[in-house]
């Protein structure tokens, strides 16, 4: 784990430091979470509790142009509750969600939820290996698969575990579908919310610590693990979050992220929905114009997503020179990825909105530091969420106390994962008590707000010394040449541990002998051993399942270098 020891420390609670009036501020310090009571009902929480109240008629979702009201989507919930249970759903059983956004996606997870049920989902961007792997590890009863992902199921038939008794299929479900899938029962979503939506169903009456809902990890550095998650999160997530970024019933919330993501569900469904707002949903991916053509015709107040959707949306706008038209847009958070430093002053300019970076993990449920409009810093990722207290962790097993030093990041929160389904042994190396590692290196300030420094698994070692990719990514960055870059560790020749650069590019540039030597003096800037000792370039880089770059694709690549040497070297 690089700088990170795999030895707990000895202390179970947070070392104080004498910048901890900085790192947590008044407000952070009079938050007290909600009373948990013993019994929760989710839906409640989030939709009925609006009955009865002005926001009964008001658009809950707006899903692709269709609207919804909070009456209508109750009933709709309902209606999915009572067609999952046709389908043979019983509470405590799991069903995996193998589609993308909808409103029939929305509505069957919170169907699945009222009926006791444990919804997982995963994303539809996977592959065949690992739809089986996800089937196999859930022991899921029920899948609901979208009709475009069938040709991956049909691939695997005949090695569909036995858990799996039922496949429900949103969309226009071939004739011979049946055909194809003999050991189970086949069924249309529609036709089973048709029949069924007539018929009351009871919400099962859940236990705060039940587990009542799964995410999977995006399994960038291993098999992808199971992230276990209780009823009280819909609870505390909805009030931490929504108080500290001002969530409100006047608010329209797009989250670019499919509701296969934390980062896209909660932001963008499920906190809206409990603070009585709108939450849109776009099943198409979040290309440039479609992320600009639904602000601006939704009147969108906050945008949640991630920095490759905002760098794509800023180079279509420099590019097309139309004008961002968002006049109701207040607020945009980012996540997932280091923003490179340059991007908050030029959406700033484009949009006039200030871009509040963050970090969170499904692990935590969701963000854990941010910024807000009380207290950001540019380029750093604020300070922690209400409710989330953090220590830095150092090689030693050691609480990090002063500025300016890394350390993993350490999380307590009674929204952390319960445990990863079926991984007793990487349960118990990533939760310690009432601390979950992160794998995040960080360090905070002189002012208390915390800065990104790499993921401990993509810290390596040149000639002795560490090296973080993203500080080299953010040098060429800054370079007017380069849109995007990554950094990654090969072998020479001679066995030696160098950095490799992957480069893309901004229209109109070229990679010349000129360029590369400004890039390498870029660099050098921060250290000469940290130059890259070859370059690579490429039309796009290679993504995760959640758009964060796959440095392990980047690392296994082959692609001969287009610049190599330099006088670090």
């Amino acid at each position: 784990m690089g700088l990170v020891s795999r030895v707990c420390p000895v202390m179970s609670n947070r070392v104080s430091t004498r910048f901890d009036g900085w790192i947590y501020p008044p407000d952070w310090r009079a938050w007290l979470d909600p009373d948990i009571p013993e019994w929760i009902d989710p839906v409640v929480l989030l939709i009925d509790r609006h009955l009865g109240t002005p926001a009964e008629a008001k658009t809950a979702i707006l899903a692709d142009g269709q609207s919804v009201s909070y009456r209508g989507l109750a009933e709709l919930v309902q209606a999915h509750q009572s067609g999952l249970v046709e389908a043979g759903l019983a509470p405590e059983m799991r069903l995996l969600l193998f589609g993308t956004d909808s409103l029939d996606y929305v509505a069957a997870w919170l169907g699945s939820i009222r009926l006791g049920a444990v919804p997982v989902v995963v994303s539809d961007l996977y592959k065949v290996n690992d739809l089986l792997y996800f089937l196999e590890d859930t022991g899921a009863r029920l899948l609901l698969i979208d009709a475009e992902q069938l040709p991956k199921l049909s691939e695997i038939s005949n090695a569909l575990p036995p858990s799996l008794q039922t496949i429900v299929v949103r969309g226009e479900m071939p004739p011979d579908a049946e055909r194809h899938f003999p050991r189970q029962s086949v069924a249309s979503l529609h036709a089973l919310v048709e029949s069924a939506g007539r018929r009351a169903a009871e919400p099962w009456r859940r236990h705060a610590n039940d587990v009542t809902y799964m995410f999977y990890s995006g399994g960038t550095t291993g098999t992808a693990k199971g992230i276990t998650h209780l009823a009280h999160d819909f609870l505390l997530i909805p009030e931490r979050q929504g108080r500290f970024w001002e969530y409100g019933a006047d608010d329209v919330v797009f989250a670019t992220s499919k509701k296969y993501f934390t980062h896209g569900l909660w932001p963008g469904v499920l906190i809206p929905l409990y603070w009585g707002a709108t939450a849109v949903l776009v099943r198409q991916p979040p290309a440039p114009e479609i992320v600009l053509a639904t602000l601006r015709d939704c009147a969108v107040s906050k945008l949640i997503t991630v920095p490759t959707v905002l760098k794509n949306v800023i180079e279509h706008v420099t590019r097309t020179r139309q004008p961002v038209q968002a006049p109701s847009l207040r607020l945009v958070v980012s996540a997932s990825e280091k923003l490179p430093p340059e991007m908050f002053e030029r959406f700033f300019a484009l949009a006039g909105v200030e871009i509040f970076d963050s970090i969170g993990s499904s692990e935590i449920t969701y963000e854990w530091i941010a910024n807000r409009p009380k207290a950001f810093k540019r380029g750093s990722l604020g300070k922690p969420v209400f409710g989330y207290e953090v220590r830095l962790v150092d090689a030693e097993g050691q609480d990090v106390t002063e500025p300016g030093t890394p350390g993993e990041a350490w999380i307590k929160s009674k929204t952390a994962c319960f445990y990863y389904w079926r991984k007793y042994d990487k349960s118990r190396e990533t939760f310690i008590g009432e601390w979950t590692r992160t794998g995040d290196l960080l360090e905070f300030d002189a002012d208390g707000f915390f800065w990104f420094r790499g993921r401990t698994n993509d810290l390596f070692k040149v000639k002795g010394l560490w090296v973080s990719p993203i500080e080299i990514e953010a040098a060429l960055t800054r370079h007017p040449a380069v849109r995007e870059a990554a950094v990654v560790p090969f072998d020479d020749a001679d066995g030696l541990t160098k950095p490799r650069a992957y480069l893309v590019l901004r229209d109109g540039y070229r990679l010349s002998d000129g360029l590369l030597e400004e890039l390498r003096a870029a660099v050098a800037a921060i250290g000469s051993y940290k130059m890259p000792e070859q370059f690579h370039l490429l039309d796009q880089l290679p993504r995760t399942t959640l758009l964060k770059i796959d440095r392990r694709a980047l690392r296994n690549t082959s692609q001969e270098p287009v610049g190599t040497g330099g006088s670090g070297r």
